[in-house]
């Protein structure tokens, strides 16, 4: 069953993006009388097309479900050249992080001003939007504008943890931190670029509050590592 964010509910009428509506009608060529899923929020409701010039849909019937974590799970990752940024937000959002915080450090190549936006931080939004409706969750996981190292030490957050093999060591693992987390919290994973965090960024980083952690004994490419992040604090988050 397809399934669509709203913009807007009304009456139990629902106003879907231009685009998601141009998809129900055009590319899946949905008919008068089918069902549908509508995410508004974090509920989820069963509704029906009810006609398709003007499109017109109508909530029926709450749907109990959960698909969010328990966690709150917050992954800072640093921008990375090319499409790799996509590959952490799409496979970031199918996993369940609920906000991707992309930011600048020493060792980032694409320079771009902190708070600024641009297409491709626009694009990322498509995606967790795109990949948050493939995967059936019940909100879009935000893409915040570009932040400082610094901005990013400041969040606040009850576990707070940073890929750092070099001060960690092979014991303090990412796995054997999230497993003392043992209730629902706002988690906050931070991944630096191709280079890694220099030595005066992990200095901060521990000053700020955060742990180093280990990703295991291989060294992963940036990418790989925000995903492997992401994964292991789903695999902590559902505790029932």
């Amino acid at each position: 069953m397809q399934r669509y964010f709203a913009t807007t509910i009304l009456d139990n009428h629902v106003l879907l993006l231009r685009e998601d509506a141009h998809h129900l009608v055009d590319v899946v060529r949905t008919s008068v009388g089918e069902k549908i899923e509508i995410v508004s929020g974090e509920s989820v409701y069963l509704a029906e097309v009810k006609s398709l010039k003007p499109l017109d849909i109508v909530l029926l019937s709450p749907i109990a479900e959960k698909r969010e974590l328990d966690d709150r799970v917050l992954l800072a990752f640093a921008l990375l050249k090319g499409d790799h940024n996509d590959l952490i937000v799409e496979k970031g959002t199918e996993l369940g992080v609920n906000s991707f915080l992309p930011f600048l450090c020493e060792r980032t190549i694409i320079k771009v001003p902190e708070g600024s936006e641009d297409g491709r931080l626009l694009r990322l939004r498509k995606i967790a939007q795109s990949s948050a409706q493939q995967c059936r969750r019940s909100l879009v996981p935000t893409v915040e504008s570009y932040a400082s190292f610094q901005a990013i030490l400041s969040q606040p957050a009850d576990v707070k943890l940073f890929a750092y093999e070099s001060l960690a060591g092979e014991s303090c693992t990412l796995t054997s931190m999230l497993s003392k987390n043992t209730k629902p919290s706002r988690v906050l994973l931070a991944v630096g670029p191709e280079g890694g965090f220099t030595p005066e960024e992990a200095r901060e980083a521990q000053k700020a509050g955060f742990t180093a952690v280990s990703l295991g004994r291989r060294i992963l490419r940036a990418e790989t590592a925000a995903i492997t992040c992401a994964s292991l604090a789903a695999a902590f988050g559902e505790r029932d």
